[in-house]
């Protein structure tokens, strides 16, 4: 234990679980419909949400009954931290919003922050694996954890993140193999229970999966893979076991009995005819454009031409390219292609990794040798430089999301500049007026989010001191365990 305190992983790990675990973003339609299956649960024994269903507007309804109309798996992972909390605090027959916060808070920390800070170690794991430096490997882990729509995600209760998260390990573990580790039943069995909880999780994530399958039965043959398809057996099968419960058969989805009705679309796993209109939008609109907020993913093109460069690494950069290449189709080619209430094009979440070890590759070209004051070596610090702009200035983004409030309404058509910037100078965070069992979002109910530095009396921007001094010292904690440290004075 004391040796892993010294390596840059360990304080990777510190410096984002303490950013994610800082915020409480109290509810939502979304995580809502998500907790109500997990209160259903743990409380009654039963996946019939009749008890909550007043909380939320996003509703499976099948023979009377309301039922969650999501993929279960983010609420799976919620349910051993609330049955610990509700089960060991002697939680009241009817619980105060005080307690539920708590109680959502210590969950949503469990099943989405805590899977999010794994896949950032294993992300670096991955870079590493793709000829990166170790040093580099740090920054894309941080990118995507920082300088994404990770962060704010990694702090709500959707299953997108997850998803995205588990595909990356699974993935990362392949890649290994490849490069020299065993291929060990274990090792197997972990990727396919991941690739299938992730499927469990959010739909659509089979494109990501579909690809990695490939991949792993090319990699490391088919024989290995039996072992993965036994792993994946377990997550699926608990999967079509609650379809059969809820909705009535393996194959039947929660989608199917929702209360919103969307125009049917899609040949495979919601991925139909893509439109010009909503793909400009995602990518580079002011209302929901990933590269208008973070513009340094932008450099997954010229980061996959790196990476590429290496002949080894074809295969590696096949996988994360058709990743973020069909979740971008996906995404233009639904109905609702903006995500409803949000803080960028959500439906992209789980493509994010991807996306972010791509962009890293141009670490590979920034950081080769060159003599010193030459031109190559001039060039290479202008491109150093502009990268860690770009990362500021998208980290900055996200951070004021998050501080603010990740959903955001879609009246606000530059969300940045006309609610989460100008709320974020004026020093108004955590400002969702909806609690984790409440439908509506009224403008003068009690603020129900909050941040730990609210909790110690703190308010404003001066709640976020306690989280910058924490960040400060990992960072410092980072840099030294990296070998960056300041020279020694010698003594004569």
């Amino acid at each position: 234990m004391r040796r892993w305190l010294t390596t840059p992983a360990a304080a990777l790990v510190a410096l984002l679980l303490g950013c994610y675990a800082y915020f409480y973003q109290a509810g939502g339609w979304n995580q809502n419909s998500r907790f109500n299956l997990v209160r259903a649960t743990v409380e009654h024994g039963t996946v019939v949400t009749d008890r909550y269903a007043k909380n939320t507007g996003d509703d499976a309804i099948r023979k009377g009954h309301h039922y969650c109309d999501k993929a279960p798996g983010a609420s799976w992972l919620c349910m051993p931290a609330y049955a610990v909390v509700y089960h060991g605090s002697g939680a009241p027959a009817k619980p105060s919003a005080g307690w539920l916060a708590w109680a959502a808070w210590i969950s949503i920390v469990f099943a989405v922050s805590v899977p999010t800070v794994i896949a950032a170690v294993f992300l670096a794991r991955l870079a590493r694996a793709l000829g990166l430096g170790e040093r580099s490997s740090v920054v894309v882990a941080l990118g995507w954890g920082l300088a994404t729509m990770g962060l704010p995600y990694a702090t709500l209760l959707y299953g997108n993140q997850i998803a995205g998260a588990f595909c990356l390990i699974a993935f990362t573990l392949l890649v290994e193999i490849r490069r020299g580790a065993a291929a060990t039943p274990a090792r197997m069995i972990a990727v396919g229970a991941l690739v299938g909880f992730a499927g469990a999780t959010e739909y659509p994530v089979a494109l990501i999966g579909l690809p990695i399958a490939i991949y792993g039965l090319w990699a490391v043959g088919f024989k290995r893979c039996l072992w993965a398809v036994l792993g994946a057996a377990v997550p699926l099968g608990a999967l079509f076991w609650y379809h059969t419960i809820a909705f009535g058969s393996p194959g039947a989805f929660p989608y199917n009995f929702s209360v919103w009705k969307e125009p049917h679309t899609g040949w495979f796993f919601g991925v139909g005819q893509p439109h010009a209109y909503p793909l400009k939008e995602i990518l580079v609109g002011a209302f929901r454009g990933l590269l208008y907020t973070t513009p340094w993913l932008a450099l997954a093109v010229p980061g996959a031409v790196a990476l590429a460069w290496r002949r080894e690494n074809r295969a590696e950069v096949a996988v994360c390219a058709f990743s973020v290449v069909m979740f971008l189709w996906l995404n233009s080619s639904i109905p609702p292609w903006h995500g409803g209430w949000a803080a960028g094009p959500r439906y992209l979440v789980p493509m994010l990794p991807f996306a972010a070890m791509l962009a890293g590759g141009v670490l590979l070209w920034i950081a080769a040798p060159s003599a010193p004051r030459s031109p190559r070596f001039f060039a290479r610090v202008v491109a150093a430089l502009a990268l860690a702009g770009l990362l500021a200035y998208s980290a900055a983004n996200m951070f004021a999301a998050t501080a603010v409030k990740p959903e955001i309404d879609t009246v606000y058509k530059r969300p940045y500049s006309q609610f989460v910037w100008k709320n974020f100078y004026a020093g108004k965070l955590a400002v969702s007026r909806q609690s984790i069992d409440m439908r509506g979002n009224p403008p003068n109910a009690p603020r129900q989010a909050w941040n730990l530095g609210m909790k110690l009396g703190l308010d404003g921007l001066p709640s976020l001191a306690p989280l910058a001094a924490w960040m400060l010292a990992c960072a410092a904690w980072l840099l030294w365990a990296l070998g960056l440290r300041l020279p020694s004075r010698r003594r004569g």
